[in-house]
């Protein structure tokens, strides 16, 4: 399998500002307003008694419900005790953000399509709606037709999965989104300083040199660097990664003025959650048989498919490189000397695998809520519906940013490097990033049957701007993603 595009420029830097608070900001909802509306703290802890809970397995321990209880939860009226609640005139007064969830914001719900009954009752008195033995029959099934009593444990109104509160209440949730916080928190935090030296060691590099003069275009060598296979898998990867990017951006933003732009070209909302759907499925479906191959050409004793020099596996010489390489952007060792492939190539390659286990995984728990919640609780749901978030924001982030820079418009491949779509690369800049692999293939004898022809023009230009559209679409994506990502409801 090939790799992903390739980008990068000298100021890409700039945008590695907004990387990490692009994780938080989309999942930072606003701050409650309730101590501005002269009515009582509804999350004061004195309203509150301790949860009575017990936990029947490991799944009751993971899940909601070991936090403390409201203790007007149990009445016929929530709200009896509750100080001017009555002369309250809409509920986001005292439950700032209890309306900014999926529900409301994607099927504009209100408060009394679930809590049917008025006065309100507790969620914990059994002739609340909302009460945990019949919720799924009087409530979920309303709009989840067939739903049965797993879906009842789905948290609607979550706390913040960072807080406190979270952790106490729900530690599935909060274990789970802390992690996976600190997994793309810790990508960034390497890959931003390491690519700002890397874009400014490259530009001094290239200033110093700038009196070189390079071959004409047409004097150039070229090696093919890419199988047609590769290139058609490379492709379809692209194309499928993009089109999830913007229906999955136009879903989770579609209560803003980006979301909605962004569905348009598919009907809507509810037509963008299908074309993400089916392009998830076929991406997943592309990603088995890719394994199903790899199996296969272990199985059979295919040379260089775990192990040798073109073997996109990771080994101690490539920890090794990158140490090196490091060494290399502070100018106190020489460049490593790569194979086939680079370190960060490799890095790129099993960033995928991890990607599309996470990503894919929990998107067919989302895909049908009924079916899943028959098997597993639904709760399962709140925590895969973090995971799937966080995950696809470090993708596509990793992706724009990070390997858009690497691979692409670094000054040594600025503005674009197509040989990805077209296979051919030429011999001098491989004999500069790839020696090991050139030598190795004049020794075998192999390095003529690799020489190309250039590829026509039209074919050139229409690579070039295919892939340079999608570098500009994944940049404006993140740039409207950070725009617009203090206006989310969750």
């Amino acid at each position: 399998m090939s790799l992903l595009l390739r980008t990068g420029r000298h100021d890409t830097h700039r945008i590695f500002a907004g990387l990490l608070p692009l994780l938080f900001l989309i999942i930072v909802s606003s701050s409650p307003t309730w101590a501005q509306s002269g009515y009582e703290d509804p999350n004061d802890p004195k309203l509150f008694t301790p949860s009575q809970k017990t936990n029947k397995s490991w799944l009751d321990i993971l899940g909601p419900g070991h936090g403390p209880v409201r203790q007007n939860s149990t009445q016929s009226d929530a709200h009896e005790d509750v100080k001017s609640f009555y002369h309250a005139r809409y509920c986001l007064s005292c439950h700032e953000g209890q309306q900014n969830n999926l529900h409301y914001a994607r099927t504009t719900l209100v408060c009394r399509d679930c809590h049917i009954l008025k006065p309100v009752a507790g969620i914990h008195n059994p002739k609340a709606a909302a009460f945990a033995e019949h919720r799924h029959e009087k409530v979920c099934a309303k709009c989840h037709e067939g739903a049965g009593p797993g879906m009842g444990s789905y948290v609607i109104h979550e706390k913040r999965p960072w807080s406190q509160q979270t952790r106490e209440d729900f530690p599935a949730l909060y274990w789970s989104t802390v992690f996976f916080l600190a997994l793309a928190g810790g990508v960034f935090i390497f890959f931003m300083p390491y690519t700002t030296v890397w874009a400014w060691r490259e530009a001094r590099q290239h200033w110093e040199n700038r009196h070189e003069k390079r071959k004409e275009p047409e004097k150039r060598v070229l090696v093919e660097r890419f199988t047609r296979s590769e290139r058609w898998m490379h492709t379809v990867l692209v194309i499928s990664f993009m089109a999830l990017s913007v229906t999955g951006v136009a879903w989770m933003y579609i209560e803003t003025g980006l979301g909605k732009t962004l569905a348009l070209p598919f009907g809507g909302g509810d037509g963008a959650v299908w074309v993400h759907r089916m392009f998830g499925l076929f991406l997943m479906t592309i990603f088995t048989a890719h394994v199903v191959y790899l199996i296969r050409s272990a199985l059979v004793g295919k040379k260089g498919y775990l192990s040798g020099p073109d073997s996109l596996v990771w080994t101690w010489s490539d920890f090794k490189a990158v140490h090196q390489h490091m060494s290399w952007l502070f100018g106190r060792r020489e460049h490593p000397v790569f194979d086939r492939w680079s370190w960060w190539q490799k890095f790129d390659y099993w960033a995928v695998w991890w990607g599309l286990l996470i990503v894919g995984t929990t998107g067919l728990l989302m895909f049908d809520s009924v079916l899943t919640t028959s098997v597993l609780p639904g709760w399962m749901m709140n925590v895969a519906r973090w995971v799937h978030k966080i995950e696809a924001i470090l993708a596509m982030a990793h992706i724009f940013v990070v390997h858009f820079f690497i691979e692409s418009y670094r000054p040594s491949a600025f503005p674009l490097n197509a040989h990805i779509f077209h296979g051919a690369a030429e011999l001098e800049a491989l004999e500069k990033e790839h020696p090991a692999w050139i030598e190795r293939m004049r020794a075998e004898g192999k390095l003529e049957e690799r020489i190309v022809t250039q590829p026509p023009r039209a074919v050139q230009i229409a690579f070039f701007g295919f892939g340079l559209s999608m570098v500009a679409l994944g940049l404006l994506l993140l740039l409207g993603m950070l725009f617009f990502a203090v206006d989310l409801s969750f």
